[in-house]
């Protein structure tokens, strides 16, 4: 397979082949399906809680006569038919979070790639360092590539460059992605993957068959 390549201002220089390690693996929708279940899982708090009647306020007299007033018995109005009585089988706090297994999460991370790269979403650029916070520097690179009009994009870099972070920061519909820390979710959701020198090997190094 092979992807654009641009240099630091974003101009296109060449198209390059991509590592076979990373793009020759196959796609299984499986593992992205695991994966991402997975990650929303262990995003959700799971701090909801709902009452029930032993847990709502009042209710402690008995409404009205067991006989006599033509009307069903009741023992409390906090009783779940009346309006502020307790909820049934309501939420309760729980951990919601979901173990993936290492193999299953590489499967997951090439098989994504592999899909971007068989759409041609995948472009190469050189690394990108700057020594200060610039958000419009880095608004300009993408629109030299054409992609900053595009939907989503994730910008793929090794490592935690501070003055690149935060100068992504603004810009919209562009996600920050560390390769030493993929998370599925922000390479799937992406239309689009500009992915740093830098950063491929890293992932190269990480998630090929040697890695």
């Amino acid at each position: 397979m092979k992807a654009r390549k641009y240099n630091k201002e974003g101009v296109f220089v060449s198209e390059v082949e991509l590592p076979a390690e990373l793009f020759a693996t196959g796609i299984s929708l499986g593992a992205i399906y695991d994966a991402v279940k997975a990650e929303n899982a262990n995003n959700r708090q799971g701090t909801h809680s709902t009452k029930d009647r032993s847990e709502v306020r009042g209710g402690g007299i008995k409404p009205w006569a067991q006989k006599g007033t033509g009307r069903a018995r009741q023992g409390s109005i906090r009783a779940p038919h009346f309006v502020g009585g307790g909820i049934i089988h309501g939420p309760k706090p729980r951990d919601y979070s979901s173990n993936l297994s290492r193999s299953v999460k590489k499967k997951a991370v090439l098989s994504i790639l592999n899909k971007k790269a068989e759409e041609n979403r995948i472009a190469i650029i050189e690394d990108v360092e700057p020594s200060s916070y610039s958000t419009k520097s880095i608004y300009n690179i993408l629109k030299n590539m054409e992609i900053a009009e595009k939907g989503n994009v994730g910008i793929v870099v090794a490592g935690e460059n501070q003055f690149l972070k935060k100068s992504t920061r603004n810009i919209e519909n562009l996600k920050y992605v560390n390769s030493k820390r993929v998370v599925c979710r922000d390479i799937l959701y992406n239309n689009n993957l500009v992915i740093s020198e830098s950063a491929l090997k890293e992932l190269q190094a990480q998630y090929s068959k040697k890695g």
